[in-house]
């Protein structure tokens, strides 16, 4: 318990210095950041590791010569890292996230969902906030578990919940949104 609060102390000053000096900013930041860490089935410690392999791995994406990688999101949850977004035919950016991913430290597995190409980054963000409103208004799950990415209304979901049965009401959640095309699910169960 002294280790969640001593985590989520640090998370609200580091929130506090990056919001400067918007006392709104600095306090619904906060809200979030409080939330997220006190809501989350993993553990603090496994949650500060995910935080660190996902901030490795996206420095890798930008500063790695293969064009697109820059382009490419990062998940990770206990150590399972999800890979999505866009790699065009021919490109070798899918190949090389996926190399620059199993290279980095505490990494388990490496899991994708790429799309070819993506023609409506506005869709597919309309669909992402109606999901996150459909998770916010089912009270049998909680919607700060799960992370949403939607390319081309193809719907990917990470997390990590506390049963199979809130799995599959996230899933069903999000296929019942008007413009989701297919929903792929990376959420896995706490231990």
């Amino acid at each position: 318990m002294r280790a969640r609060l001593f985590v989520t102390l640090i998370g609200l000053l580091l929130t506090f210095a990056v919001a400067g000096c918007n006392p709104y900013v600095a306090a619904v930041s906060a809200a979030s950041a409080t939330y997220g860490a006190a809501t989350d089935e993993r553990s603090l410690s496994t949650q500060i590791s995910d935080t660190d392999i996902e901030a490795q791995i996206k420095a890798a994406l930008l500063q790695s010569p293969v064009s697109g990688t820059d382009g490419i999101s990062a998940y990770s949850r206990r150590g399972v890292v999800v890979l999505t977004g866009v790699v065009p035919p021919g490109s070798t950016a899918g190949t090389a996230a996926v190399q620059i991913a199993r290279g980095t430290p505490g990494v388990k597995r490496v899991e994708t969902f790429f799309v070819t190409a993506q023609p409506s980054k506005l869709d597919d963000f309309e669909i992402k906030e109606k999901i996150k409103a459909a998770f916010i208004a089912d009270p049998s799950v909680t919607a700060g578990q799960v992370d949403i990415a939607v390319y081309a209304g193809h719907v990917v979901l990470i997390g990590v919940v506390a049963n199979p049965e809130q799995i599959d009401r996230f899933i069903n959640d999000a296929s019942g949104v008007s413009g989701v095309v297919s929903v792929r699910s990376y959420i896995q169960v706490a231990a």
